[in-house]
């Protein structure tokens, strides 16, 4: 995990967290991204992954408590890497609309 990064798990009421994320003044200036744990690992809920400065992060985590479980350990590793391994592969989509 980068510094400055969090990932949150959430079973129901993605949309509503989200909003919230999105209306407060300082979280919604991290950059935050909701993923359907089904279609990213299989499990069901939502994956919320922020990233923003620590004070943003202090935020969503008063925003978030009791709402959402901070993700660690190897759940973390493994949502982390198909993130980044879905952000390649729409990268390298991207890259060919360019070069064709």
């Amino acid at each position: 995990m980068e510094p400055g990064e969090r990932v949150y798990h959430i079973t129901t009421g993605a949309q509503d967290l989200e909003r919230i994320l999105l209306t407060d003044d300082t979280a919604s200036r991290a950059n935050i991204m909701l993923k359907d744990a089904k279609l990213l690992v299989g499990r069901e809920g939502y994956y919320i992954r922020i990233v923003g400065t620590e004070e943003q992060l202090k935020r969503v985590d008063e925003l978030l408590k009791d709402k959402a479980r901070l993700v660690e350990g190897e759940e973390l590793k493994e949502v982390l890497a198909k993130i980044r391994e879905e952000d390649e592969r729409a990268l390298s989509g991207f890259g060919g609309i360019f070069t064709e």
